[in-house]
Parts: structure tokens; C-alpha cells; sequence
């Protein structure tokens, strides 16, 4: 439908512009409208841009917030091309001193070699052995050098050996058939064997709750056992059996409760004299003799109980699952006299501040470890060995590592928090205030919820920690340098900072990052455990005992009244605080939700105690603004979800009214082109009646 036009040429009367005069009225609506979407709009950026400062924070909190974290440290080395070594949380300040006798080395073994890759090796078995676990690769008539290499590699009972083609002219051959194991370290020894090895299974080890047996379960913990330990004379465990060449084996190892299945494997071991070795996979026992070939080999296991013990054990039994000799390496190309050992499978030998005391030819006085990555011999600290330390007449030379506090990195962490937390308030303060040279209120001052933040975040850092008392060397921020402007920002006193690292350096990352870290002033009440759900704070905690047994035990904070006191669940000699939420958010209800006591209830009595529950201000200012960012229930999601809310009901009410204004604009131009119709009808009428005079 065409559209109506107003011309007013007929009747000299410009009604296009009363029209436009009229929709101009008719607009102020919608401009009130436009102009609170225009705001609305600002309003969200603003709460967007203050959830962005506020996540900020809590990353950088969330460096601080565990003191465990803190404690770092610096290593160096007295000669970085031989030894590196990084530490952790857990290490000390000082100075070691660390011999390399040699490094960990993986096995290698070299054909004499072929003439060519395409040369076909035989048809045949190539029986090869790794970290004592055998496999057999079968060749046929065709197979050459290229596709032994990758039978070996793509084997799947391949238990960690590379194969490759070394190219180099020798006067076997120029293309050499290369052996490398995967792991460095003693036990993982590559062998060219010219038969299979003989290997025993036992029965499956299973615990009482029906769980594969690991290193680490003890023997009493096992299905069929009971009673170790509860003898006159130890409970002892025979270990019976014969060598591969008939010799006999018999050997006793004294077990108690604590007897674990590592240690039964060791015992084992040193019974037959090294001559095999044993592995536990999936709960089984696989012994394997370390010499290939027809082998006598047997073993036994049985339990001999000491004098008046009721001590029960199903001892495993043992099964051939290999017979040795059984299967012959027939490949004559691939004899085991044709491979040269170019390196050997050996530890690192390494020694710590002269620890092990003594030397010999074969290194059992060293420390060994099968890596040159060594992180269990310096407690926090990771060596890396590079070279061995080398040897002068007065034996093997150290290399010094030192351990210094890492205080610059906490510097970095403080100094981050302090940027994010004035770029949040700043922004608070420029979005929330009277701005004096703009004339004109902040975009968010009208959201209560958002104005009272900066209050929030200043409490953590003016007052006292959560838990911390007169008996702390430091109990608020500002102790250790953090305090605010005349402006409301913060910032650090470095030379503060430094002085109180120096006067108690665990007492600094106390106060800034404790984590519901607990004490109690009693002997009788102790403190057990806290979750992170806990508040942190004193609590007042009263317990009576009567007859030896926990009759009440009350909880409170003790800003409290006892009359406001808690209950608290009574487990035998353990007690529980409440675990009940809020409806509304599922919050814990009472601050000590899951804090756990202990009672000594061998006096009868009323005993009262104050438990501290300590929480750094870094871990309390976390918890804030993660409540305040709490996806559903925080203040600054919920303010976004408001004024989302009213920016959709404007935009449907901008859009109802732009419907009504093209409805009133047209019906406004109806009406006038109309008029001009009517008026234009009438001259028309009055220039004939003056024709007709």
C-alpha cells in the first residue's frame, strides 16, 4: 500500500509539519524510554567491567591464599653443567654438598650389521627380555631388516624396547640393527636370549574388601589372613624352593601386621640370591629367572606362626606358567654373539653430604636411583643430574647447592594483590561517588548492593585475622606492611615487608595465607581437623564428661553468649559441628559447619576450651569476593541479572511504543489528508459561486 502523502499545496497548509509537530509530542515517551536503555546499557558494561576487576582479585588472591604455597625457595648450584635442582614449599634454607659418581644410563645394544635394509634376516624367533618381561618375535622367510625393526617396535607385549637402523660402513655390514631401552637405571636391562626364560605366577593376591593386593598392602590386610603379631615368638614366613640348577633354597623372614607385600618380594629375592626377579601385576606374583634357558627353578611360601600366636595366612602358591628352554631363538643371522653392548643399563650413583660413608669398586655405598631426575634424597629439592662430579686423589669432588627463601616471588604476590585490589575500589569509587567536576552521580550509585562492596573488601586488611592473637608475632596486614592512602587505595611497604620476613619468616606467610589452620588451649578438648566451609575465628567450646563418656559438648563463637551456644553431634571421643545449610543458597548455617574435635575422657568434669581457628586475610579477602562473584546467589551476578532484566523490559517497551507511534503517525496523517480533501472540495465549491456571479 502506498504511503500518504501530506502536500498542503492545494490548501496553504503545511499539515506535513503539524503532523511532525504532533509525533514530536507524541516521542517524549519513547525518547524517556530510549534515554533509561541508553543508561541501563552503561549500567551493565560498568557491572561487567567490576566483575572483570573483581575476578582479578581473586586470582591474585588465589596466589596468596595457601601459605603451604608460599614457602618457596631458590636453589643454585655450585656448577650447573654437572647438577641443577629446583625446590619447593618443603625444602630448607641451606647448604648441600652432592657427589655424582655416574649417571643413570640406559641399555644399548648393536648388530654387527647386514648389507643392506632390504636384507632378509630368516624366518624364525628373535627372543628378546626388558625389566626381566620376555617377548618373542616371529619372522618368516621374507622378512627383512626394515620389517624386523618394526615388528619389534609395534609388538604389543613389547615391554620398552626401540628398535632402529644404525648407517654406518663396518665390515660386517653397513646397516646395523640397533637395541635401546626405553627407562635408564639397572633393572632395565636389555637381553638377546638364545631360549626363553622360565617364569612362576602365583595365585592372585586379593584384600578383605576384595581389591588387587599393591606394594604397599600389608600381609595382615590380605583375604585368609589374621592374627600376626599376637605370639611369644615372631610369625615367620618359609621360603622353600630350588635354583635353576636343582641347588636348594630355604630361608625364613620374620613377619608382623605391618608386613607389607614389597617386603615379602624383597625377602624372596635375597633368598635366592639375586638370581631372580619378582613383579606384582594385577595382584599376582611373577617370578622370572634373570638367566634364560632350561631352568629347575621352584619356590614355595609358607607360614610358620611363633609360639602361642593364633597368626592365619593363605600363602600364595606358585605355578610354570613358562617352561624355559621351551622356545629357541633359531635365528642364526641374529645369533646373541652377533650384538655388541655399546652401553650398559646402570643407577645414578650419587652421594649427599657424604652420606653413605665409604667407597668400594661396585658402588653399594652410594645412593642409587634408576633416573638423573632425583627428588627423594634432599627433602623439597629436585637434583638433576647432568655429569658425573669426576675423580682426584682424594676421591669423588662435590658440587654445592644452595637453598635460599624465595622472598621475591612473595613480593610479586603481594604487590599483584595491591594493584588489583586499588584498580577494583578505584573503580567502585569513580562508578558508585558524586563526581564535583562532572556534576554528575556515578553509573552505579544506585545499586545499594554494589556501593557497600569497598567496605567489604577494606575489613579483611583493617582488623585482626581470622584466629590470630597477642601470642602471633604478626596479627593484621598492616603489620607486614600493607596499608591504605588518604585516597582509600592500598600499598606496600617494602622495607616493612622485608624487616618482618626477617624477624619471623613463617609467622608472614601464617598471616597471609593460613588455611583454617587449628589450636586449642586445652590438653582435654583438641582440635582435629576444619573444612574450608569452617569459619574461621576463637571459638569457646564446653564439654562434660561423666563416667568416662562425652555427656554434652557446647560450641560458640566467642563474640557470642553462651546463651547462644551450639549443640555439637558426640561420636565416642570425637565431636562434630554443625553441617546444616541455609534453604536459601545452601550456605553452612553456623560458622563452625564440619570443624572436628577430640575429647580425652578419662577425667570426669566440666572442661572448657578456646579452639583457634586460623585463616590469613588473603584466604578471608578470597572468600569474600568469591561470595560476591558466586555464579547465582553473589551480589555482582545478581545486580547483572537485574539489570538485564530491566534492559529487556525497556526493549519491549520501546518496541510496544514504536508500534503505537507508527499507528498513531498514521492515523494523524489519515486525519489530515482528510481535511486537505475536505478543504480543497470546498474552494473548489466556492470558485464556481463566484463564476456564477
Amino acid at each position: 500500500m502506498s504511503s500518504i502523502q501530506l502536500t498542503g499545496l492545494s490548501t496553504g497548509i503545511d499539515t506535513a509539519a503539524i503532523v511532525e509537530q504532533l509525533m514530536k509530542v507524541e516521542r517524549r515517551r519513547l525518547s524517556s524510554l530510549q534515554s533509561s536503555l541508553k543508561t541501563l546499557e552503561e549500567k551493565r558494561t560498568a557491572v561487567s567491567d567490576l566483575n572483570s576487576k573483581l575476578s582479578s582479585f581473586r586470582t591474585a588472591l588465589s596466589a596468596l591464599s595457601d601459605s603451604s604455597q608460599l614457602r618457596t625457595y631458590q636453589a643454585k648450584t655450585g656448577n650447573e653443567d654437572m647438577l641443577t635442582a629446583t625446590a619447593s614449599g618443603s625444602a630448607f634454607e641451606g647448604t648441600h654438598n652432592v657427589k655424582i659418581r655416574q649417571l643413570a644410563t640406559a641399555n644399548r645394544w648393536v648388530h654387527n650389521g647386514f648389507q643392506y635394509k632390504t636384507q632378509y634376516v630368516g624366518e624364525g624367533n628373535l627372543i628378546l627380555s626388558y625389566d626381566s618381561k620376555e617377548f618373542v618375535v616371529q619372522t618368516t622367510a621374507t622378512t627383512t631388516l626394515q620389517e624386523l625393526v618394526d615388528l619389534i617396535n609395534n609388538d604389543p607385549d613389547n615391554p620398552g624396547i626401540t628398535a632402529s637402523i644404525l648407517d654406518y660402513q663396518s665390515p660386517a655390514g653397513r646397516y646395523h640393527l640397533v637395541l635401546s631401552g626405553r627407562e635408564s637405571g639397572s633393572n632395565y636391562q636389555i637381553s638377546i636370549n638364545s631360549s626363553n626364560t622360565d617364569v612362576h605366577t602365583s595365585s592372585v593376591l586379593k584384600t578383605t574388601n576384595g581389591k588387587n593386593a599393591s606394594l604397599t598392602t600389608r600381609l595382615s590386610q590380605l583375604q585368609g589372613s589374621s592374627g600376626f603379631g599376637t605370639g611369644s615368638t615372631p610369625d615367620r614366613i618359609r621360603i622353600q624352593g630350588t635354583l635353576r640348577d636343582g641347588t636348594p633354597v630355604e630361608s625364613f623372614f620374620e613377619v608382623n601386621q605391618y608386613t607389607t607385600v614389597e617386603e615379602l618380594i624383597s625377602a624372596v629375592e635375597n633368598a635366592y640370591g639375586g638370581t631372580v626377579r619378582i613383579r606384582l601385576e594385577e595382584g599376582a606374583l611373577i617370578l622370572t629367572d634373570r638367566t634364560s634357558g632350561a631352568s629347575d627353578l621352584s619356590i614355595s611360601l609358607q607360614l610358620v606362626p611363633g609360639d602361642g600366636s593364633s597368626a592365619v595366612w593363605t600363602a600364595p602358591t606358585f605355578t610354570e606358567t613358562t617352561v624355559g628352554g621351551s622356545t629357541v631363538s633359531n635365528l642364526a643371522l641374529l645369533a646373541p654373539s652377533t650384538f655388541l653392548e655399546t652401553q650398559r643399563a646402570q643407577d645414578a650413583l650419587i652421594k649427599v653430604d657424604g652420606y653413605p660413608l665409604g667407597d668400594d669398586a661396585d658402588g653399594n655405598t652410594w645412593i642409587r636411583r634408576s633416573t638423573n631426575t632425583i627428588d627423594d634424597v634432599i627433602a623439597g629439592v629436585t637434583l638433576n643430574l647432568h655429569s658425573a662430579t669426576g675423580n682426584d686423589t682424594d676421591g669423588y669432588r662435590s658440587v654445592e647447592v644452595t637453598l635460599n627463601r624465595d622472598t621475591t616471588t612473595l613480593k610479586d604476590k603481594l604487590q599483584a594483590m595491591v594493584d588489583a585490589y586499588n584498580a577494583a575500589v578505584s573503580f567502585l569509587k569513580e562508578k558508585t561517588t558524586y563526581n564535583e567536576k562532572e556534576k554528575k552521580t556515578g553509573i552505579l550509585s544506585s545499586e545499594y548492593s554494589l556501593t557497600t562492596i569497598t567496605s567489604l573488601l577494606r575489613s579483611p586488611l583493617l582488623f585482626n585475622a581470622a584466629g590470630f592473637t597477642d601470642k602471633d608475632t604478626f596479627v593484621k596486614s598492616a603489620d607486614i606492611g600493607l596499608k591504605f592512602k588518604a585516597d582509600g587505595t592500598l600499598m606496600l611497604d617494602s622495607s616493612k615487608l622485608e624487616k618482618a620476613l626477617v624477624e619471623d619468616y613463617q609467622g608472614v606467610l601464617s598471616l597471609i595465607g593460613a588455611t583454617k589452620t587449628g589450636s586449642s588451649n586445652s590438653n582435654t578438648i583438641k582440635f582435629y581437623q576444619a573444612s574450608s566451609y569452617t569459619q574461621g575465628g576463637q571459638y569457646d567450646v564446653r564439654v562434660t564428661v561423666e563416667g568416662g563418656v562425652i555427656a554434652s559438648a557446647q560450641i560458640k563463637l566467642k563474640t557470642e553468649d553462651w546463651t547462644a551456644a551450639r549443640s555439637m553431634r558426640i561420636e565416642g571421643n570425637t565431636l562434630y559441628g554443625s553441617t546444616e545449610t541455609t534453604s536459601s543458597g545452601g550456605y553452612p548455617r553456623y560458622p563452625e559447619y564440619s570443624l572436628v574435635l577430640t575429647v580425652d575422657p578419662s577425667q570426669d568434669g566440666t572442661f572448657e576450651a578456646m579452639v583457634s581457628l586460623k585463616q590469613g586475610f588473603a584466604g578471608s579477602l578470597y572468600d569474600t569476593v568469591d561470595n560476591l562473584l558466586k555464579v547465582g546467589g553473589g551480589r555482582v551476578p545478581l545486580v547483572q541479572k537485574s539489570v538485564q532484566g530491566r534492559i529487556d523490559s525497556t526493549n519491549s517497551q520501546i518496541s510496544r511504543e514504536e508500534s503505537r507511534l507508527s499507528r498513531v503517525e498514521t492515523r494523524l496523517k489519515n486525519q489530515y489528508a482528510r481535511l486537505e480533501r475536505t478543504l480543497q472540495l470546498i474552494q473548489q465549491q466556492m470558485s464556481g459561486l463566484n463564476m456564477v456571479r
